[in-house]
């Protein structure tokens, strides 16, 4: 009797002892399954580099968002955009807000952060990832030129998340939205002038000595600052086909008067009027003739270049 419950009892450590210590063993660790996102957008910052204007080009540019599931579990999603800071537009950092567009090529659908953050659609597509699995959906930025007014570089700074129904958070990012404006100018005339093989022709009259009576002006339209170039053929001579008849004048621009001998250059302001996106400035373009006298009757002319560059 002795011996036999010598043997039950070692039996009972022997089944007992294997079944109290799995617990600790590395493969019996109860490990939770959960959805966790890592979103990378590519690059971190979007910004449409130089923008001209008055360009015909729209100023847009096509980004890319990767989504990767480092969860143990299925991520079901749909990306949402959202302000860091209201309100929305982007902004230099003073004056009005630039509007813009976000735009899903995924699903062609419009994730604008409008009020806030992107408002949610039944058609927006939903993303759904398995363990390990990435997914990259490309967005579009288009912003709206006809609140572009100066050259600069304006930006917005959002977030992208992916959330559920419920709006849970699976994981986030970081980004930068932005327009670079490039500074521009364009000139163009207005008055008496007709157009002959793509040059402005402006007709004088009958040379007299002092102002012509042509009403002209030039025309600039510029992101801020501007600078014009303005150079004569005929270093300010209005000369008789190839002879060498010719009539001294001078052009005037604005209130300043041109030294035509050689090139002139002219600074413009941000002054004038703001039309629509930019700043617009009419210049008054005045021609006074020399002395006239005992000169050969036929036609003189000159071929001036006028130029402008932004600053």
């Amino acid at each position: 009797m002795t011996m036999l419950r010598q043997s039950l009892f070692a039996l009972a450590l022997l089944i007992g002892g294997p079944a109290t210590a799995q617990p600790f063993g590395s493969g019996a660790i109860p490990v939770s399954s959960e959805c966790l996102v890592r979103v990378t957008a590519m690059p971190a910052t979007w910004l449409i580099e130089g923008y001209d204007p008055f360009g015909t080009d729209i100023p847009e540019g096509t980004f890319s968002v990767a989504f990767t599931n480092e969860g143990t579990s299925e991520c079901r999603f749909k990306p949402v955009f959202e302000l860091d800071q209201p309100p929305f537009g982007l902004s230099s950092g003073s004056g009005r807000q630039i509007g813009y567009a976000l735009l899903s090529m995924q699903d062609a659908q419009d994730v604008t952060p409008r009020a806030g953050r992107t408002q949610r659609v039944l058609s927006q597509s939903t993303i759904t990832l398995a363990p390990a699995e990435s997914r990259t959906v490309l967005y579009k930025l288009v912003v709206d030129p006809t609140d572009v007014r100066t050259s600069g570089t304006y930006s917005e700074d959002l977030t992208i998340v992916a959330t559920d129904a419920s709006m849970k958070t699976f994981g986030g990012a970081r980004l930068v939205v932005g327009l670079n404006v490039l500074p521009s100018a364009r000139i163009g005339l207005a008055g008496a002038y007709t157009i002959e093989n793509g040059r402005a022709l402006v007709d004088l009259g009958e040379l007299r000595a002092g102002k012509a009576p042509t009403p002209l002006q030039l025309r600039v339209k510029s992101t801020g600052r501007f600078e014009l170039v303005v150079t004569s053929q005929n270093s300010g001579k209005l000369r008789l086909g190839g002879t060498n008849w010719f009539v001294p004048y001078t052009m005037a621009i604005g209130d300043r008067t041109l030294n035509l001998l050689s090139v002139e250059r002219v600074s413009g302001s941000e002054r004038g009027s703001v039309s629509g996106m930019i700043q617009e400035s009419a210049l008054p373009i005045e021609f006074t003739i020399g002395d006239v006298s005992n000169r050969r009757a036929g036609t003189y002319s000159d071929t001036i270049l006028i130029s402008v560059s932004a600053k």
